[in-house]
């Protein structure tokens, strides 16, 4: 027998849907009046960003929070590319509890470099959450194999402290060289746990939904503030301030690009001797861009750097025909986001609006010239580099 619209009506779960969707139209009305998002581009995106942020809202606050049974489950990739993801990195996510201890092991990979980080509060509880620990620059042994313990005791090898606040936790393997690194092959497990786990019950369901729904609100609002800190940079310079919940040594050149369609804008940053450089375009989402088919993103392995030591790229909407253009994707007025890890010095940049017409003339003598079929072929052997990597 089908259920009567009143029994509908008073049904848990149909309530506590009713409530997601009265949560996300208020977040939609709020996101489509926000003065960054005006253009006819962003104002067609917005449902776009909505569904990306909530497909993570609930993988983690839903599906995978279990600290009881972890997995490491990915947070972004070219399909999922918001919240400032790295087009470098791969992010995976674990549920965790002081209560436990935790193994990671598997296969290494090839990344430049692997890292484990715990974290308290939440991932979607917007900004109220800190790194607690950070094992960096993990090495596998001789026959490739990683392996990590997270314990309130100490113990031999890759060991990490437990914290007291300890809620959940980053696995980042960053990738310099799209062709030729792997990723890792790791899973989490929980110490002494029994098979199979309990069924979920309804009321922890409905526990987590609850949370979820209250959550929207603050994460859009977190992340639309998040955008702004872009835009109170100087507008002919990235600011780089020390990551507080990312990477450690990790500084973040925050930045903004404003042009007409008959100009570019010259981006140059001499590298310091540091583990890793990149700089990436973002729209006004805060959302990384279709880096896998798009030269949205050049790091230190992809992008060329002059004879005089200073790597030069061109934000522009068509094709300037130079190695380093970054792609906005259509924006002419977006994010820019530099990355560098442990630095020898304070990174520093410049960023200038040019004309198309005059472009070659603020370019280095020696600035090579890529013609449509080879931007065709670069672009191609960074997509199957990025399938690659996904491949899962």
């Amino acid at each position: 027998m089908s259920a009567t619209p009143s029994s509908i009506s008073t049904n848990a779960a149909h309530v506590q849907w009713m409530r997601l969707l009265t949560a996300l139209g208020e977040a939609s009305a709020h996101l489509v009046q926000g003065p960054r998002v005006q253009s006819a581009l962003l104002q067609a995106q917005h449902v776009r960003h909505m569904q990306r942020v909530l497909r993570h809202m609930f993988l983690t606050a839903i599906e995978t929070e279990d600290a009881d049974y972890p997995t490491l489950v990915r947070l972004f990739d070219s399909y999922l590319p918001y919240g400032n993801s790295n087009p470098d990195c791969i992010y995976l996510h674990a549920s965790l509890s002081p209560k436990h201890n935790y193994r990671i092991f598997g296969k290494r990979g090839t990344a430049r470099i692997v890292e484990v980080q715990i974290m308290d509060g939440h991932f979607v509880a917007g900004p109220n959450h800190k790194s607690l620990a950070t094992l960096p620059d993990l090495q596998s042994d001789a026959n490739g194999n990683l392996e990590i313990i997270l314990s309130g005791s100490a113990q031999p090898g890759n060991w990490m402290r437990m914290d007291p606040g300890a809620s959940w936790l980053y696995l980042r393997q960053y990738f310099y060289d799209w062709t030729n690194e792997a990723p890792g092959n790791l899973v989490i497990e929980r110490i002494g746990a029994t098979y199979p786990p309990p069924i979920i019950s309804n009321a922890e369901l409905e526990r987590r939904i609850n949370r979820l729904i209250d959550w929207v609100p603050s994460w859009y609002r977190h992340l639309e503030r998040r955008v702004e800190g872009y835009f109170e940079s100087p507008a002919d310079s990235c600011k780089f301030v020390l990551s507080t919940a990312g990477m450690d040594g990790l500084r973040y050149g925050k930045g903004h690009f404003n042009f007409r369609a008959d100009q570019a804008v010259i981006l140059e940053f001499r590298p310091p001797p540091c583990r890793y450089w990149s700089f990436q375009l973002m729209n006004n989402f805060w959302e990384s861009q279709e880096f896998d088919v798009r030269q949205t993103s050049l790091n230190g392995a992809q992008g060329q750097v002059d004879s005089d030591g200073v790597f030069r790229a061109v934000i522009s909407v068509g094709d300037p025909g130079v190695p380093n253009w970054l792609d906005p994707v259509g924006h002419t007025n977006g994010l820019i986001c530099g990355r560098v890890l442990y630095p020898s010095s304070e990174p520093t940049t410049t960023l200038r609006v040019v004309s198309l017409n005059h472009l070659r003339k603020e370019l280095h003598p020696s600035t090579a010239v890529i013609t449509a079929a080879q931007r065709s072929e670069l672009l191609r052997r960074r997509m199957l580099g990025v399938r690659a990597r996904y491949r899962e």
